[in-house]
């Protein structure tokens, strides 16, 4: 199967003669990723959009009413609830109502984790 497909156009001059070349290459077959490479893949793009970043950030410290969340991270209301609805479609938050609020919190615990280790204060040297 096809993740992605492109097309590369090689031009050699030998000779005095100038030879094309076209051929396609499948970029599935030099990133072969499982299905958990791709779920955590989705999640850390998920948390490289600011607001969303913001907004998980917020919730790691519990349950948040919708309406509480965009002064808290100093965005407007139509964006912050924007940012939560995809959270939600995601997978990363789940809100639930209580009369009229609806309170959002964290459902994918792989959130916290990643945070746990962006906030750890030591540098870790990748050889």
């Amino acid at each position: 199967m096809f993740l992605h497909s492109k097309a590369a156009r090689v031009t050699s001059k030998t000779h005095n003669q100038t030879q094309t070349v076209t051929f396609i290459y499948n970029i599935s077959s030099f990133i072969d990723m499982n299905e958990n490479a791709k779920q955590n893949l989705r999640l850390l793009k998920a948390l490289g959009e600011e607001t969303r970043y913001k907004i998980v950030e917020v919730l790691l410290n519990g349950e948040t009413c919708a309406c509480e969340i965009p002064s808290l991270i100093k965005r407007t209301q139509p964006n912050t609830s924007m940012q939560l609805a995809k959270l939600k479609e995601m997978g990363i938050l789940k809100s639930r109502r209580e009369g009229k609020k609806i309170i959002y919190s964290i459902q994918d615990q792989r959130v916290a984790g990643i945070f746990k280790t962006l906030d750890k204060p030591e540098k870790q040297n990748i050889k």
